[in-house]
């Protein structure tokens, strides 16, 4: 109970975040909401894909960024043909979420089942979990959540619905359904998403990697991903030189005491 009060609070918090920005500013947090679809849901990997009008599936997104080869196999294309879960959307012409392992025989039986294991088992993504973001007219977008061992449970299965309004919401604000647009922020780009500015702040405020765990009410491993994550972007190697970094780049604001007073002997206007 006390993890699922938690990824609700940072659901809430990222829809805030992202509803107080401009949807031009989408990008910002491509990785964050990936990064907590894959947390929420105990998944190696989570991507965002768009389906073509012939069926044919793309990434378009992915994190960790990367999971994933860059491309199938040879002349292999994803289509509903050979994606066991792709087919049943095809065919049922259903909007809801779904898992592979609850695809029905009748839609899919075990020979092509099992031959698409053959495929994505070496990758790490044979279980999947797919929560539609839209499904209208010749446009159909996806967050696809997947993990290697186990099929996903009848209580994810009811998250998955739950978060489905609020994403398909999501990718209207930030235009994350549409193809006119399919560059990427590049895995060398060091802008850190809203929730990892937040994090570099508690940061500057002297917390070790179990104070933050604590105080953001996550696990020590999942705070050891988000640091990772951030010494990557800001490329450097420990969390003194990442807040130093973070201030030099005008991310952080120098502390209250830091800052000169104006002829009136009062801090400049706007600060509290």
């Amino acid at each position: 109970m006390e993890r699922n009060d938690a990824q609700y609070r940072t659901w809430l918090e990222l829809v805030g975040d992202i509803l107080q920005q401009p949807a031009d500013a989408s990008m910002r947090h491509e990785e964050q909401l990936l990064d907590l679809l894959t947390e929420s849901f105990n998944g190696a990997c989570t991507t965002r894909n768009w389906v073509s009008q012939k069926w044919q599936d793309h990434v378009i997104a992915c994190w960790p960024w990367d999971y994933l080869p860059v491309g199938p196999p040879g002349d292999f294309t994803v289509d509903a043909t050979t994606q066991p879960l792709l087919r049943w959307y095809a065919l049922t012409d259903q909007a809801k979420p779904q898992s592979l392992g609850r695809v029905p025989a009748a839609v899919a039986g075990n020979r092509l089942k099992q031959e698409w294991d053959d495929i994505v088992r070496p990758w790490g993504v044979s279980k999947e979990l797919a929560i539609p973001a839209q499904m209208e007219d010749s446009d159909h977008s996806a967050y696809v959540i997947s993990r290697p061992d186990r099929d996903f449970t009848d209580q994810e299965l009811d998250l998955a619905f739950l978060l489905q309004p609020i994403l398909a919401g999501l990718a209207r604000h930030l235009a994350l359904a549409s193809i006119t647009d399919n560059t990427s922020v590049p895995a060398s780009d060091c802008r850190l998403t809203v929730r990892e500015v937040s994090i570099v702040t508690l940061l500057s405020s002297g917390l070790t990697a179990q104070s933050l765990a604590r105080r953001l009410r996550i696990s020590p491993r999942t705070a050891e991903k988000h640091l990772e994550n951030i010494y990557r972007k800001l490329d450097v190697g420990d969390r003194l030189m990442a807040v130093r970094r973070a201030y030099e780049m005008g991310l952080l604001t120098p502390p209250a005491a830091s800052i000169q007073l104006n002829c009136s002997g009062h801090p400049p206007g706007g600060l509290r």
